[in-house]
C-alpha cells in the first residue's frame, strides 16, 4: 500500500487530473517525485527477486507452519504463546518426541528462522547480537529455510507444475552437507563476512536518487550539493551510495546525470535482484550467501566496478544498449547471471497453457482465488513486472530519467501507470483503498481488497499466536481508518477458529518472564 501525507495527495491528484491553476510548480513536481519514490519501495517489494523473497517470507512464516499449529491446537489446546509453551516443556522434562511439542517447535523454529532470515536481509549486521542464540543456526541456514519455504509457499498457491519454478525439496541434500560439513553460515561452521548494508539502506537510496533525477529532469536543481544541502542524503538514504563510492574509489559526482549515479542505481538494480533460489534454481549451494545477499552482491559488484574504471563513464545516455553491456560486464566478473536469464525465464513460462495463465488471467481482471491470495496477488505482479522489465530495463533502472525531460514518453507514463501500487490511502483518512485500474470491474476489486486483507489477518493471527507473549492484539486501524472495528474483530476471531478450532479470547496466556526465571 502506498500512503502519502495529505498535502501530497492534493498535488499528486492535481496533477493527474490536470488541473493546476493555482499550484507552484516545484511544489506540484516535489509532491510527484514523493510519488515516485514510493512507487518505486512498491517495485522493489513486488518486482525484484529479493524484494519478492522478503515480502512473501511474512505469510511463509505461516504457510509451512499451518499443519503443524493445527496439530499443536489439537495436542496441547488453547494456549499462547506456543513458544513459551514449548520452552517451558522441555524444562518441565516433557520428551522430545511428544507429538504437542514437535509440532509447536517445527512451527517456532520456522517462524524463528525466517525472521533471522528478514533481519540479515534488510540490515546484516543487526543479527549479530542474536548470535549466541540457540535459535540461530546461521545465515546460510536462515536463507535456505526462507527461500525454500517462501518458494514452498509460491509453488503451493500458485500450483506450479514441476519445473516451472525451483523446488526446494531437491536442495534437501545439499542442505544436510552443508550441515555436515560446517560450511560457513551454517550451524558450527565459520561466521561469513557480514555486508555493511543491505536491502533497507540499498532500496532507500535507490529510490532516492530516481527521485532526484525525476526532479532534476523535470527542471528541478541539476547539483547534487543543492540536495545534499537539502538533507536529503541523510544515513539512511546516502549510505548505499558513499559505500558505491568507497568501494570503487570514486569522489561524489556534480550532477545528478552523471554516469556514476548511473552506475550506482544499475548496481542497486543487479544487487537485489539475484537469480539463483528463485527464479533460478540453486547450482552453487557452497557459494549461496554471496549469490542471493543484497548486501554481499550490491559489494561484491562494486568492486568488480572498482576493476572496470572504464564503467564509470558506461552511463551517457540512460538506454537499454548501456543498461544489458554494463550489466553483463559486471555479472561476469562476480560470476552471477545477466538478469536478462532470470527475466526470460520467468517470461518463457507465460502461455503454459495452465497454471501461470490462469494466475495472469486472474491479474488481468482482479478475479484472484479466494486461497493464499496475497501470494498469487505478489506472484502475478512480479511476473508482470518481469515481463515489462524484459522489454525496458532501462525504464526500470533508471524511471527518473525517463518519467521528465527530454526522455518522457506516454509509453513511459502508461508504463509506470501499469505498475501502481495495488492499494493506497487518501487525504482524508488513513483507510486503505484498491486504486482504480483498467480493465478490472469495481466488483473483482472490492473483492480482493476482502480476500487479500482476510488472508493478512490470519497471518498477522497465526504469528502472535506462535511467538507473542500477552493477549491477541486487534489493531486493524491502518486497514479501515477507525479505532473501533467490531465488525472486523469478530470476523478475524472467526477465521482463527476456523483454520485452528481453537477460540482466541481462550488462551491461556503464559508470560515467557516466568519460563525465563524457572530456567
Amino acid at each position: 500500500m502506498l500512503r502519502l501525507s495529505p498535502r501530497a495527495h492534493e498535488l499528486v491528484d492535481a496533477i493527474t487530473r490536470q488541473e493546476t491553476d493555482g499550484y507552484e510548480t516545484a511544489e506540484l513536481y516535489q509532491a510527484y517525485s514523493t510519488y515516485l519514490h514510493e512507487t518505486i519501495h512498491w517495485w522493489q517489494h513486488v518486482g525484484s527477486t529479493a524484494g519478492l523473497i522478503l515480502s512473501l517470507s511474512y505469510p511463509a512464516q505461516v504457510y509451512g507452519s499451518m499443519q503443524f499449529l493445527r496439530d499443536f491446537a489439537r495436542e496441547v489446546g488453547a494456549v499462547k504463546p506456543v513458544k513459551a509453551w514449548a520452552d517451558r516443556a522441555l524444562i518441565d522434562g516433557t520428551p522430545t518426541l511428544d507429538p504437542g511439542l514437535i509440532a509447536g517447535n517445527v512451527a517456532v523454529n520456522n517462524a524463528i528462522d525466517i525472521k533471522y532470515y528478514k533481519q540479515l536481509a534488510l540490515s546484516p549486521k543487526s543479527v549479530l547480537e542474536h548470535e549466541r542464540s540457540p535459535f540461530f543456526l546461521g545465515v546460510g541456514h536462515s536463507y535456505l529455510k526462507a527461500y525454500g519455504d517462501t518458494i514452498s509457499a509460491i509453488n503451493g498457491s500458485c500450483d506450479f507444475v514441476d519445473g516451472q519454478f525451483p523446488d526446494p525439496e531437491r536442495w534437501d541434500a545439499d542442505t544436510r552437507r552443508l550441515h555436515a560439513e560446517r560450511n560457513e553460515g551454517f550451524p558450527y561452521g565459520p561466521r561469513p563476512p557480514y555486508a555493511e548494508i543491505g536491502l533497507h539502506h540499498i532500496f532507500e537510496g535507490q529510490a532516492r536518487f530516481c527521485q532526484i533525477q525525476f526532479l532534476a529532469s523535470a527542471g528541478g536543481p541539476e547539483l547534487l550539493q543543492t540536495y545534499r544541502d537539502d538533507g536529503y542524503f541523510s544515513p539512511l538514504y546516502g549510505n548505499a551510495f558513499e559505500l558505491f563510492l568507497k568501494l570503487t574509489a570514486t569522489e561524489w559526482p556534480e550532477r545528478y546525470d552523471d554516469p556514476l549515479v548511473g552506475l550506482f542505481l544499475l548496481i542497486c538494480d543487479l544487487a537485489i535482484n539475484p537469480t539463483r533460489g528463485f527464479p533460478l534454481d540453486i547450482e552453487d549451494f557452497d557459494n549461496l550467501i554471496s549469490a542471493v545477499d543484497a548486501g554481499a552482491r550490491f559489494t561484491l559488484l562494486c568492486l568488480a566496478a572498482a576493476e572496470a574504471p572504464e564503467l564509470a563513464k558506461g552511463v551517457q545516455t540512460y538506454s537499454a544498449l548501456e543498461y544489458n553491456y554494463i550489466a553483463g560486464r559486471l555479472t561476469n566478473r562476480c560470476g552471477y547471471d545477466h538478469p536478462h536469464a532470470a527475466l526470460e525465464a520467468v517470461v518463457g513460462l507465460l502461455g503454459d497453457g495452465g497454471p501461470v495463465d490462469t494466475l495472469m488471467e486472474e491479474h488481468r481482471t482482479f478475479s484472484f482465488q479466494a486461497v493464499n491470495t496475497p501470494v498469487r496477488v505478489m506472484v502475478s505482479h512480479y511476473i508482470a513486472f518481469c515481463r515489462d522489465k524484459l522489454k525496458r530495463p532501462e525504464f526500470f533502472c533508471w524511471p527518473g530519467m525517463w518519467l521528465a525531460g527530454e526522455k518522457a514518453t506516454p509509453e513511459g507514463s502508461a508504463l509506470f501507470v501499469d505498475h501502481l501500487s495495488l492499494f493506497q490511502d487518501r487525504a482524508d483518512t488513513e483507510q486503505i483503498f484498491p486504486r482504480a485500474m483498467p480493465g478490472r470491474s469495481d466488483q473483482n476489486t472490492k473483492m480482493l481488497v476482502q480476500t487479500f486483507f482476510t488472508g493478512m489477518l490470519v497471518y498477522d493471527l497465526a504469528l502472535q499466536w506462535t511467538l507473542q507473549s500477552g493477549p491477541f492484539r486487534y489493531d486493524f486501524k491502518w486497514l479501515t481508518g477507525k479505532s473501533e472495528n467490531g465488525a472486523l474483530i469478530a470476523f478475524a476471531k472467526r477465521q482463527f477458529r476456523q483454520y485452528y478450532e481453537i477460540d482466541p479470547d481462550t488462551c491461556d496466556l503464559i508470560d515467557p518472564r516466568e519460563i525465563e526465571a524457572q530456567a
